[in-house]
This record gives C-alpha cells, structure tokens and sequence, in this order.
C-alpha cells in the first residue's frame, strides 16, 4: 500500500490518523455484520474490531490483535483517539519483534471498519428499479432480510410449528399446503423459552417422521434481550451463512422497559435488522384478553408489534381433535403482497417415536380455529363442509349477525363465487364452484 492508497484511505487526513511511513501492509479484510476481520499474511497478523458503538466522541470498539495465532493484545478503544493507537502500538511493539509494522497495521486495523460503516450507510438516489428483490425462501411464509410473526396463545404448537419449518428449511423438504424451501439454507433457533434437550427431543421426532437423520441446526440458549446480543449473533450467522433465524419467543427476548411501551418493541425490530439476508420467524404470544377468551386475537406488544413484522400469521389449535397437534394458521397482515395468502392447517400426528406432519383440512375444524379469517372466506368455507346452505344457518354456524352474513352473500354473488339456488325459500346459497 503506497501514500496514495493511504491518502484515498483517509489515513493522512482528519480523525486523528496520522501519515504513516511507505512499508507493504498488503492485507485481507472480511465483514460479517458489524465485525471486521484483517489480516496481514505476511506479518502473520490478524486483528478483529467488533461491538462497534456509537460515541459522542466518535466509534469505539472492541480490538483483538493475534500474531501467529497468539493473543497478544484485546481491549475497547475510541478508533479515533491517535493516543488510543499509539498505546496498542507500544504494547504490541513490547510483545513481537519490532520487524512487524505495528503502526501502519493498528491505524489501517482502526480505519478500515469506519469507512465500511461510513459507506453502508450513504445516500442513494431512487430510480424505481429493484436491485436486490426480497426473495422468498418459504412460500407465503419467509422472505430473506424480512421478519415473519407467528403468534397464538399457550400451547397452540407455535414451538413445534417452528421447529417443523427449520428441519424443512435446513434439510430442503416440503411441509403440506406447497411449504417448500426454494432451497436447503443453514437454520438457527434462539431459544428463550426451554432448553436444549426440549428442542432436540422435537428435532429427533420431527425428523424421524420426515424419515431423514436430524439436520445440523444452530441452537443457543438465551438468557439476555436479543438487544444486547444481536452484533455478536449477526456476526456469528454470517460466518456461518445462516439464511433462517427463529427467535422463540419475542416477549422473553425484548429489553426490559425503561422509557416508552414501544421502544423495546422497535429495538427488537431494528436488531433484527442486522441479521439481514437471514429471513426470521419470530413466535410471539396474545393478548391478556384474547387468552381469556375476549375479542379478536391481538399479538402481546402493542401496536408497534402489530406494526413491526412484514407477515403476521395467527396459530389456533383444534381443541377438538384429540389425537394430534391441529393448527389452523390465518394470515392477518401481508405487506408487499398482492392480498393476503389463504389460511391453512397442519396436523402433528404423534406416534411411536416420531412426528408426522400432514395437512389439516379446515372443512373438518373447528369453526373457532379460522375466527380471524375473512367473513367470506368462512362463508365459503361453511358451504364447502355443510352444502347447501341458508343464511341463517350460515350466521348460526360462524356466530356471526345475519346482516353481515347476508351483505357478504351478495358480494360473494356478485363475484360468482356463490349462486342462489332458484325456487328455494328461504333462499339457500351453494358455492358456485
């Protein structure tokens, strides 16, 4: 690296970073997340700058000096500070033979990462073309750098659900109702809820009904909010090409309230951002009064955890079914998409020591499981199971006024979706294909 390359680097200019002198610190960086690798073959030297913060006095960060594979200096440093350097230089110098440019190495080492930052996070102007479309790595369930929700009340199966979809994901299998991966991608679960032995219980089991060995999925025990751990994490997923991250369940992995409701929730949200291309399926609870039975079912967090996620599916288990895990999933939020995808369902069905998973057909559920549907949806879904049907005994079906049932009949008519059946009173409905 010559003085030209040193003054385009920003090194002989501002910040505090000084001129340094004309020596070949040729050197090899990696980014992953917000750490950042460099190392220098010749010298055998590597240096990693991690957990970058934001100062009033500028960034400040985490170095590790290795030379020859050995530690020989970490500490936390304002990147900016020349005395700051200048005394990692003199320890440094103290520890290796003074053939090593140690100057030159810690000021490239303490520059570099803020240049990458400074041009992450510069304008650009918008020209309607979409560079980098968000690709879907789950149909209608996942989408690379974006977070799904999927919520429900206790012991609905929102845990075994989750798990399902990190063995497909990790080993390329479909799930019913045209749940493929486009392509088998890494998995992690962060799991605030249970413990590791819970998770490799329901991993065997899983994996046995798919008839294929338990696929090497990621797995770490939380204890502290996802806030705290989220630059490490990031940086540990992109070394590992992680493309799938299951957090379960948000309410355990937000910090603790200090200020406003909200901002534990958008905390959350924005560290999630820094595991991006990895999509994330985040599990989540209801409300206190949805799990006591009252109103429509809400995600625990207010509105900003209503608001924060790209997808938002509702879990509700059919009590009624006894002999599996029946789930019916309703999607309640969808942005960026043309409307929102139908509802489905799955059954886990137990046996001796496996886990099958096989579609739910909703015609036989529960009229509770699909609550948070569409009125139209349900209609059809009434006539579908019960045939022909008046519109009183559609209302009684799905507990619903026969105002709404009537008004949603003739919209559904209009769309030839339903058809009168002609000299029947009263009038009975049938679907119309």
């Amino acid at each position: 690296m010559g003085a030209d390359d040193f003054k385009a680097a920003g090194l002989a200019e501002g910040g505090g970073f000084e001129r340094l002198p004309r020596v070949d610190v040729a050197h090899q960086l990696e980014r992953h997340g917000d750490e950042f690798m460099l190392r220098w073959p010749k010298y055998r030297v590597k240096c990693t700058v991690s957990h970058l913060r934001g100062h009033s006095d500028g960034l400040a960060a985490e170095l590790t000096v290795l030379h020859a594979g050995v530690e020989i200096h970490w500490g936390r440093l304002a990147l900016a500070s020349t005395q700051a350097r200048q005394g990692v230089v003199r320890k440094v110098n103290e520890i290796v033979p003074k053939k090593v440019p140690w100057r030159t190495i810690i000021e490239v080492a303490c520059r570099e990462p803020v240049k990458a930052l400074r041009a992450s996070d510069k304008f650009v102007t918008l020209t309607g073309k979409v560079h980098s479309p968000a690709r879907e790595l789950l149909p209608r369930l996942l989408y690379e750098g974006e977070p799904t929700l999927l919520y429900g009340d206790g012991d609905t199966g929102k845990s075994l659900t989750a798990t399902a979809v990190a063995v497909a994901v990790q080993a390329g299998l479909a799930l019913p109702f045209g749940l493929k991966p486009a392509q088998a991608v890494p998995v992690a679960i962060l799991d605030w809820e249970t413990s590791q032995d819970t998770v490799e219980t329901r991993l065997a089991l899983l994996a046995a009904g798919f008839g294929i060995v338990p696929p090497p999925i990621l797995y770490r025990q939380m204890t502290r909010p996802l806030i705290e751990e989220a630059s490490t994490l990031a940086a540990e997923f992109s070394r590992r090409g992680i493309r799938l991250v299951i957090i379960d369940s948000k309410m355990f992995a937000v910090a603790g309230i200090d200020g406003a409701f909200h901002e534990p929730i958008t905390g959350f949200y924005s560290a999630l951002r820094l595991f991006t291309p990895a999509a994330s399926l985040v599990l989540n609870h209801v409300t206190n009064d949805v799990a006591r039975g009252q109103g429509r079912a809400r995600p625990f967090g207010g509105a900003f955890a209503f608001n924060g996620p790209r997808l938002i599916w509702e879990a509700k288990r059919d009590l009624e079914i006894e002999d599996a895990t029946a789930i019916a999933f309703t999607c309640t939020k969808a942005n960026n998409l043309p409307r929102k995808p139908e509802p489905f369902g799955l059954r886990f069905i137990p046996s001796d020591g496996a886990i099958t998973v096989a579609p739910l057909d909703l015609r036989e559920a529960a009229p509770s499981a699909v609550t948070s549907a569409s009125v139209p949806y349900r209609i059809r879904l009434a006539l579908k199971s019960g045939g022909d049907m008046t519109a009183a005994e559609v209302a009684e079906h799905l507990q619903i006024s026969e105002d709404d049932t009537g008004r949603n009949l003739r919209r559904l008519r209009e769309k030839k979706i339903v058809t009168q059946i002609a000299d029947t009173k009263p009038i009975r409905w049938r679907l119309a294909r």
